[in-house]
């Protein structure tokens, strides 16, 4: 009776999935930095072997064939194995060392036009996210942000500070686009060394460019990481509205730009938004693992803001493979750029197309051939679409000021085809012969 009574009351596992290399990573940086808080004269010297075994386990990670893809044997039918019932206590503890409202930076990038730019101290950062940030850099080129923006002024403006918006550089009456990186990430990531100067370059450089930090929950393992999205987007979208009451941010203005697992903490944001809606996210390649099997709450959603387009460079390795949005654009058949040998490079290749068609309009970028949407298994796996629809819309571009109308217009599944070099935009495709517009 009393065993009967016990199984009873015990509570039923959220998540049921079987995750061995990430789990362990995880708890084994919790030891680790639990002990170099005790350590005391060997501090140092235990600081060097850790960063050299995180180093280990972060590049262990960056293989495709580790990353916790759920899927066919990796669904579970119960918490079995040790490292299932490590990871189902390892849920609550996603928090660890990392507070999304305290550890989450919100940067203002401004073109400077009449003075030049602040020298802006960056804010305190963990050794070790310094240290992981710095080896990121060197071995993966990751976080490699463009020092020669000397005209560009940035600043850092806290949440719910209001007097650091009012210092701030910040106009409501502009564009305003809020940037946010992915696993690994920091304030220094290459997405935002790629999208900072075509931005500038538009509309005389009249933006408003936050990029988000969330560096101290990104560099991580895989797992806890993961964990970490949806507590950045509930903090991002206070910040959004934020910005709303205290600057009169117009919603119409704006538009989040999430890459990788930063896809997903943009829509989690328009989820959670209390003082008006999203109009537009671009999601750029969103994060696959972990996300694939997630309901919409934990997700990026079509439901998340008026309009949600999709770029996907990676599908089935770190990118999503079904569609997410109103309009999803397939790049090669979404998968296995040309001039990418590794899938990393195709996933970061969402960014860098992205970029380009920034500077393009919509004749001369990448103009892509409809599909039907139901096709997009067909589309990625046998790299064939079996209904063209005979439709033509351009991928990417800023979408300032685009009418419901245009944007309903846009609504589908579309692939095109790249360069495997900058200019990644083909000639054929942008002269898009024979093509309706």
């Amino acid at each position: 009776m009393k065993a009967e009574a016990l199984a009873e009351v015990r509570p039923r596992p959220a998540v049921q999935v079987k995750v061995t290399n990430e789990v362990e990573s995880a708890i084994r940086m919790r030891t680790m930095l639990m002990r170099m808080r005790n350590r005391g004269h060997e501090r140092r010297r235990w600081q060097a072997n850790y960063f050299d075994t995180q180093m280990a386990l972060l590049s262990g990670l960056m293989s495709p064939g580790q990353l916790p893809i759920l899927g066919g044997p990796n669904l579970a039918s119960g918490p079995s194995s040790t490292v299932e019932q490590q990871l189902l206590r390892l849920q609550p503890d996603y928090k660890l060392l990392y507070n999304a409202d305290h550890h989450t930076y919100f940067h203002l990038h401004t073109l400077a036009r009449d003075s030049p730019p602040k020298a802006v101290e960056p804010p305190h950062r963990r050794l070790f996210q310094q240290v992981v940030g710095s080896t990121l850099t060197a071995a993966f080129g990751l976080n490699v942000m463009n020092k020669d923006l000397v005209a560009v002024t940035s600043e850092q403006v806290n949440l719910y500070d209001a007097a650091s918006l009012r210092r701030s550089r910040f106009n409501p009456f502009n564009p305003t686009r809020i940037l946010i990186h992915g696993w690994l990430g920091n304030a220094n990531a290459n997405i935002y060394t790629a999208l900072l100067p075509p931005y500038f370059d538009l509309n005389n450089g009249t933006y408003n460019i936050f990029t988000v930090d969330w560096g101290r929950g990104a560099i991580a393992d895989y797992v806890t990481a993961s964990y970490r999205v949806k507590p950045v987007g509930q903090v991002l979208a206070k910040f959004v509205d934020f910005l709303h009451q205290e600057a009169g941010l117009r919603f119409e203005d704006l538009q989040l730009v999430g890459f990788s697992m930063g896809a997903h903490v943009a829509g989690l944001a328009g989820k959670h938004l209390q003082t008006g809606r999203l109009q537009m996210i671009r999601a750029l390649d969103p994060a696959l693992p972990f996300f694939r099997y997630a309901q919409e709450k934990e997700r990026l959603a079509p439901g998340d803001a008026d309009y949600v387009e999709v770029l996907h460079t990676s599908v089935g390795s770190y990118g999503f493979d079904r569609p997410l949005g109103h309009a999803d654009f397939y790049a090669n058949w979404g998968s296995q750029q040309p001039g990418c040998f590794w899938n990393e490079c195709s996933h970061w290749r969402a960014f860098m197309l992205f970029a380009e068609s920034l500077l393009r309009d919509q004749n001369t970028g990448f103009v892509s051939r409809g599909c039907q949407a139901d096709e997009w298994n067909q589309l990625t796996r046998f790299q064939r679409c079996p209904t063209d629809t005979g439709i033509s819309q351009t991928m990417g571009g800023d979408l300032a000021n685009a009418s419901t109308e245009f944007l309903a217009q846009r609504q589908g599944v579309y692939y095109f085809q790249t360069s495997d070099q900058p200019p990644y935009v083909l000639a054929q495709s942008a002269s898009a012969k024979g093509w309706r517009k």
